[in-house]
C-alpha cells in the first residue's frame, strides 16, 4: 500500500487499484521526486488539469499543507489529478515503478542531493525504476550553497557544473537507465519562474539564481545511446 498525506499530521493508504484508477484517466504521470511542500507539484496540476501529478517525498509534515488544501473541491482550490506520498527514492513503492511519462526534481537537498551529485547506485536507479522507457527527466539543481556559506555537509561534494555532469554524473545515470543530455545553467527569466519555494527563496535578491538545468530521457537498460 501506499502512504497518501491528505493533511496536517494526516495520511491513508492509497491501493494500487485506486492508483491505477487515476492513471488510466490521466493524459500524463508526473512525479515530482522530493517534493518538500508539494507546491512545485501543486503549480503542475493546477497548470495540466489532464495529468496525474504525484509528489513523493521521505517526509511527509512539510505536505500537509498542500494536501490538505488539494483534498478540497475544486472551487475552493482542491485538486483531484493531484497526490502527495511519503516514499523514499531508495526504496521507491512497486506501485509506482514504470508509472512515470515524466520525472522532475526541482532544487533537491540533503540525501538526494547527493546521491545525484555523486552518484550512487541507489538515487539513479531509484530514479530510473519510476520511469516508463522514453519518460522524460529534468533535474534542477541549486549552484548557490557552493558559492556562499556551504552547509557543513555538503563541503565535500563537487560543484553541480556542466563539466561535471558530463563526466560523473551521466555515466552513472546511463548505467541506470537514464541518458542525460549537457546540462546548462538556466537564463535569469528561466529560474525565476520556477514554482517552488525554495527557488524563490534561494532567488530572493538575485538578479540571476545560479540554476544548473539537466534533461534527460529513460531507456530500457542495455539498448544504445
Amino acid at each position: 500500500m501506499l502512504t497518501r498525506v491528505v493533511g496536517r499530521g494526516r495520511v491513508r493508504e492509497l491501493s494500487e487499484t485506486e492508483l491505477d484508477q487515476l492513471r488510466a484517466g490521466a493524459a500524463r504521470t508526473v512525479v515530482d521526486v522530493g517534493t518538500g511542500d508539494g507546491r512545485f507539484a501543486y503549480a503542475r496540476a493546477t497548470a495540466h488539469p489532464d495529468w496525474l501529478v504525484i509528489g513523493i517525498d521521505a517526509i511527509d509534515e512539510p505536505m500537509g499543507e498542500t494536501a490538505q488544501r488539494a483534498m478540497r473541491r475544486p472551487e475552493r482550490g482542491g485538486r483531484p489529478n493531484l497526490l502527495l506520498l511519503r516514499a523514499s527514492i531508495e526504496q521507491v513503492p512497486g506501485e509506482l515503478m514504470d508509472a512515470a511519462d515524466e520525472v522532475t526534481v526541482v532544487l533537491p537537498w540533503g540525501r538526494l542531493l547527493e546521491g545525484i551529485v555523486c552518484p550512487d547506485e541507489e538515487v539513479p536507479l531509484g530514479l530510473a525504476s519510476l520511469c516508463r522507457p522514453g519518460a522524460a527527466v529534468s533535474i534542477i539543481l541549486n549552484g548557490e550553497i557552493w558559492v556562499e556559506s556551504t552547509p557543513a555537509r555538503f563541503r565535500d561534494l563537487p560543484d553541480p557544473t556542466p563539466e561535471h555532469v558530463a563526466t560523473v554524473v551521466a555515466p552513472a545515470f546511463a548505467e541506470a537507465g537514464i541518458r542525460l543530455s549537457a546540462a546548462r545553467w538556466l537564463e535569469a527569466d528561466e529560474a525565476k519562474a520556477l514554482t517552488s519555494t525554495w527557488s524563490r527563496k534561494l532567488g530572493h535578491g538575485r538578479e540571476h539564481p545560479r540554476f544548473l538545468n539537466i534533461d534527460g530521457v529513460a531507456c530500457s537498460l542495455g539498448s544504445p545511446g
